[in-house]
């Protein structure tokens, strides 16, 4: 049986994970129906920028898991298809490229997050490839942010990303902020931007 009740969260809503609780080691899931959805994390400092290179963590980030082998992986391809990527202090491990789509997952250790990160920013975009006709946030169906303790397996709290969409491709669906009291908390955000994923580079690496 669930140690915890599952929490709805809407927009501005906070679930706090406090560490009395035991949670340390967070999975993020981004759910979905129709289209495909790429899913990035920001390790962002107290001025709402990334911290280095590497608090970019998506799906084509040179930081991963393990280092490009040659022999074990052939080519860059295969590498990117079977390694993930990952925060420079470990932290974050990001989703892999789900072709296939309707779920991306996002490993969070809270406690091995570096102190200058004041904020991990969760995102996605929407992929249009030529053949698809999903180009907006609008046209996604049933898109769901899920946190999970990954010790246990239980579900903590969701927040259906479901509004009315109209021309947005990009999106801060939530964060993890600290609070005074030193505490990580969810925060559900669900805010859509145009320009796709660039968009987002750029609001995350203004100096």
């Amino acid at each position: 049986m669930s140690r915890f009740e599952l929490k709805k969260l809407d927009g501005g809503d906070r679930f706090a994970l406090t560490k009395n609780l035991g949670l340390d080691n967070i999975r993020v899931e981004l759910t979905w129906q129709k289209g495909d959805l790429d899913a990035q994390a920001w390790l962002l400092n107290i001025d709402g920028t990334i911290v280095n290179d590497e608090g970019f963590v998506f799906y084509n980030s040179a930081n991963r898991t393990e280092a490009f082998d040659r022999a074990k992986f052939g080519n860059k391809k295969n590498y990117l298809e079977k390694t993930r990527p990952m925060s420079a202090d470990g932290a974050v491990l990001g989703a892999k490229d789900e072709l296939t789509g309707g779920i991306e997952t996002i490993n969070i250790c809270l406690s091995k997050i570096a102190p200058e990160v004041q904020e991990v920013a969760i995102s996605a975009t929407v992929y249009v490839p030529n053949d698809d006709d999903v180009e907006t946030f609008g046209e996604v169906e049933n898109a769901r942010i899920t946190v999970f303790d990954e010790e246990s397996g239980d579900a903590l709290c969701f927040y259906e990303l479901s509004k009315d969409y109209k021309s947005e491709d990009a999106l801060v669906a939530a964060r993890f902020v600290i609070n005074d009291d030193g505490e990580w908390e969810f925060e559900a955000v669900g805010n859509g931007y145009n320009g796709g994923l660039q968009t987002l580079v750029d609001m995350y690496t203004e100096e």
